[in-house]
């Protein structure tokens, strides 16, 4: 089973998503695949980065779960991310990037709504 791990960036109590340009269509955190010899958070930092512009710091891991795209399974970590510095830019992984408060969220969102009011939680508390 391959390992992602994606990071939920918080600035402002928005989100960073991006709008996925393949399968899944859908809103999500900036990630992807470990490469090899590669950390979770080393991904989710390289991947932030590559995605969005953004650069971040991971806070802690926030959920996990397992992803079946019809072709394999991938077993997916999530991280809460404190925002940086950087200007918002589109890769060609993606469709579109923007910040989104909790209230306004996109659909479709990968992961569930329930998993960014955790991270949004956590990072209240972090950094209180």
């Amino acid at each position: 089973m391959k390992t992602a791990a994606i990071g939920i960036v918080i600035k402002d109590d928005e989100f960073l998503l991006v709008k996925r340009r393949w399968h899944p269509l859908v809103w999500a955190p900036p990630g992807g695949f470990l490469d090899p010899g590669e950390t979770h958070i080393e991904t989710v930092l390289r991947e932030v980065w590559e995605e969005t512009g953004v650069q971040c710091k991971v806070l802690e891991k926030v959920h996990d779960f397992i992803y079946d795209n019809g072709y394999g399974e991938a077993h997916i970590h999530v991280y809460v991310c404190e925002y940086i510095s950087g200007e918002l830019q589109c890769s060609f992984e993606s469709s579109d990037v923007k910040w989104f408060t909790i209230d306004h969220l996109p659909n479709p969102i990968s992961p569930e709504r329930e998993v960014f009011e955790k991270a949004l939680n956590i990072s209240n508390k972090k950094l209180a």
